[in-house]
């Protein structure tokens, strides 16, 4: 099969977005399958003749690569053969694919990575909270009408969507993670590097410091916790936050106010290919976020044997469960803080939880994102029918067995 993916970042970008376009991609090929990429950005030294780049924006301190309005193929799109338009956003390169699949009369498929109207009720600008998820509401409804199918990461995103109005034919299918590779000796290392000594508890996050994050909540819940009356050497835990991101110079001032400069510590961005180190490195996951819809990382921290905390709502409910393989927690510093110590103090229920994870990850393997997302191309190519209207009674029973079929 021939796929054109129609994305709004890809590499060197690094998010759960591309991860998850890396992982599908390579996976789909690995099968025979040839999988074209559509991306604003420069031409890297890695891409290969399948990756189409698209003129971007100038902002160079931005960590994404913005792609111009109206952008046009620089291809000629008819020799590539294609047989299924897969977009993962709705945005400027989300509307080009849609528009190509229209010009060429072939089937779109798009994937909510995200759930921007959430986003928006989450965000810093106080005139963004107001209007901005009204806004979004109407961009994914009237784009989601454009698909044959629309792809969750999660039932609670497309109970989500459903629920904001969107009316179109679904499919949960959660993305697929490669296990991070753990080198030896790399627990050692990396916290050599840290100055972190080995019976120290070291929290750990991964992930952008984007505001959707809403690492100040973990920021807090770590300024709780460094009041309490902790034994050694618990007393001394320290936090790694592994990424970069727009929010960063925000969060070191806040980890200032709150008098934590000592516990926190930013190792910047990090090549994806050593990010198993740093999983190695840590004790506890942990996931501030309210607005996940699946939490790529959560399962990337499950794959490396650690025990999750994560904000009970959207995605990380289906992927976490609660006692087994983490602590799922309302949206509280104080709350978060006590789960935070509970594992803490506890080393046999972090082994316990780490093994049960481990088996856990496995059920989000590439392989079994790969099959779904192909059932969905073969079902558009047989039947492209969009369902507008369709009530979410009829919604749910008409992708019944897509969901069944997928991790529990």
């Amino acid at each position: 099969m021939r796929i054109a993916l129609f994305s709004e970042c890809y590499l060197p970008v690094t998010n759960g977005v591309v991860t998850s376009l890396l992982t599908l991609r390579e996976t789909l090929r690995s099968w025979g399958h040839t999988v074209y990429v559509f991306a604003p950005g420069t031409q890297q030294p890695d891409d290969d003749a399948d990756i189409f780049r698209l003129p971007e924006l100038p902002f160079p301190r931005h960590p994404y690569h913005f792609a111009r309005p109206f952008p046009r193929l620089s291809v000629d799109f008819e020799t590539l053969g294609v047989q299924v338009i897969h977009c993962q956003h709705p945005f400027t390169v989300g509307r080009l694919g849609a528009d190509t699949a229209r010009r060429y009369g072939l089937p779109m498929v798009y994937t909510a990575h995200s759930l921007y109207a959430t986003m928006a009720a989450y965000a810093k600008s106080p005139i963004l909270r107001t209007m901005g998820p009204k806004a979004a509401r109407g961009v994914v409804r009237r784009f989601c009408a454009r698909a044959d199918c629309v792809i969750a990461p999660s039932h609670a995103t497309m109970d989500a969507l459903i629920a904001d109005g969107v009316r179109a034919r679904f499919a949960v299918i959660p993305s697929g993670v490669l296990g991070p590779l753990i080198r030896p000796g790399a627990r050692e290392t990396v916290r050599a590097r840290l100055g972190v000594a080995a019976e120290t508890p070291l929290l750990l996050y991964v992930g952008r410091l984007g505001p959707e994050k809403h690492l100040e909540m973990l920021l807090e819940a770590v300024a709780l916790l460094r009041n309490r009356p902790l034994p050694a050497p618990l007393a001394g835990f320290r936090l790694a936050l592994v990424g970069d991101g727009q929010c960063r110079p925000d969060l070191e001032s806040l980890t200032a106010e709150l008098g934590i400069k000592d516990r926190v510590l930013f190792t910047g961005a990090q090549p994806h290919a050593t990010i198993g180190d740093w999983y190695a490195a840590g004790d506890v996951f942990a996931l501030s976020s309210p607005v996940e819809t699946q939490g790529l990382v959560l399962v990337e921290a499950m794959a490396a044997g650690l025990p999750c905390v994560a904000v009970d709502d959207g995605g990380p409910r289906e992927t976490l469960t609660h006692g087994e393989t983490g602590l799922l927690v309302p949206f509280d510093p104080a709350l978060f803080a006590d789960a935070l110590e509970s594992l803490m103090r506890d080393p046999e229920t972090r082994r316990r939880m780490g093994e049960k994870g481990r088996l856990r990850a496995r059920d989000y393997s590439p392989e079994a994102m790969a099959r779904g997302v192909l059932e969905v191309y073969e079902m558009v190519l047989k039947a492209p029918r969009r369902i507008k209207t369709a009530s979410p009674e009829r919604l749910r029973g008409a992708v019944g067995r897509l969901r069944r079929d997928g991790p529990s």
